[in-house]
């Protein structure tokens, strides 16, 4: 389980996904979730709650809106221990005031990982009564064939990927392919490799590695084009995140 703290955020995040379930309270401002046809809204005091892999974007609310929040990424492996029945979440309301939740979400906040269970067993457990609990995850397969393209941006995530090669899995061509990924996922292909090879990355950085390797590792094409890429999609750069979020 990841933590992570904003202050004063006043940056939109484009259209993006975690694979974690991302929990967040918010401490100050207002913060925006559209996913799909739907805007949620929360404000301070709330929690907020996207699902993984959920394609979602947060735009400004206004030019002088100051957000700062708290986040829990939580993986779904890591509910499924703590829930009956192996059993996960799916959230249709993604915003919940419940004042017993923030306490527990802060204690958990500052609480470092070997007691820390215990209390997150209570929060997660709180927290389901806000959801249904179902045995699968209930996300929609954008295109057909898409595992087949997930997995062959995966198996080549640290290459420049091809969109003649993701078009001929999806058997259709380039211009009919991309104008079909956006209409059903919002983004283009590139936005969206661009944003996996950045969360891909996130997940192998340690406070001892070299971010410029780490950027010609993932066929950036500087540490400059890896640090605005991956600001774009985790809310800092990769600099900060090394330094100030890892253990």
């Amino acid at each position: 389980m990841d933590k992570l703290s904003f202050k004063n955020q006043k940056d939109a995040f484009p259209l993006h996904y975690h694979s974690e379930f991302c929990i967040s309270l918010i401490k100050k401002g207002v913060e925006l979730i559209n996913i799909k046809e739907k805007q949620f809204v929360g404000q301070a005091n709330d929690i907020t709650i996207t699902h993984p892999y959920e394609l979602h974007a947060n735009p400004m609310y206004s030019e002088t809106n100051l957000l700062s929040f708290d986040t829990l990424y939580v993986s779904d492996a890591l509910i499924r221990e703590i829930l009956p029945l192996g059993k996960t979440f799916h959230f249709d309301n993604r915003v919940i005031r419940d004042l017993k939740l923030n306490e527990l979400f802060e204690k958990i906040m500052i609480t470092s990982t070997e007691v820390e269970k215990p209390l997150l067993e209570e929060f997660v457990v709180k927290l389901s009564s806000y959801s249904e609990l179902t045995q699968e995850p209930k996300i929609s397969k954008p295109l057909d064939n898409w595992e087949d393209i997930e997995t062959y941006i995966e198996q080549h995530i640290k290459e420049n990927i091809s969109l003649d090669q993701l078009a001929s899995i999806a058997n259709l061509n380039k211009y009919s392919f991309s104008r079909k990924f956006k209409d059903t996922t919002g983004i283009t292909p590139v936005h969206y490799t661009l944003m996996k090879k950045v969360f891909h990355c996130k997940e192998t950085i340690t406070k001892q590695c070299t971010l410029t390797e780490k950027a010609y590792e993932y066929n950036f094409t500087d540490i400059s084009h890896f640090s605005k890429a991956f600001k774009k999609f985790v809310g800092v750069r990769p600099t900060t995140y090394q330094q100030k979020f890892l253990p």
